[in-house]
């Protein structure tokens, strides 16, 4: 295993995945702990890390998972704040925001 990584957290997730069980089934085998993080260019830390869910989970506690947040987890307003927003713009004119609508275009109004 003379591979060496570099950085582990530039691969794409699926590599990160590969890295992770390459690193625990050499802990499996029964390389050293360090001999591992050394050789994958990766922490002691994250070595001790992967066993434990490994011990803990199996393959399964390994996998990569979606990063980031779920869709519409983000969002600032509720649905229903976002419903009330969408009716109240509806109902209020373009005018009243100062705006005319010209060929298509969008054109603030001279005040």
């Amino acid at each position: 295993m003379s591979d060496l990584v570099g950085d582990a957290r530039n691969l794409s997730p699926s590599a990160q995945e590969a890295l992770r069980l390459r690193a625990v089934a050499a802990l499996a085998e029964g390389r050293d702990r360090e001999d591992v993080a050394a050789v994958f260019r990766v922490s002691l830390k994250a070595v001790d890390g992967w066993w434990a869910k490994w011990q803990a989970g199996g393959r399964d506690a390994l996998v990569a998972r979606p990063r980031g947040k779920r869709v519409g987890e983000h969002q600032v307003l509720s649905e229903a704040e976002r419903q009330r927003f969408a009716r109240r713009c509806s109902i209020t004119s373009r005018v009243t925001w100062g705006f005319r609508v010209s060929c298509g275009r969008v054109a603030r109004s001279a005040r």
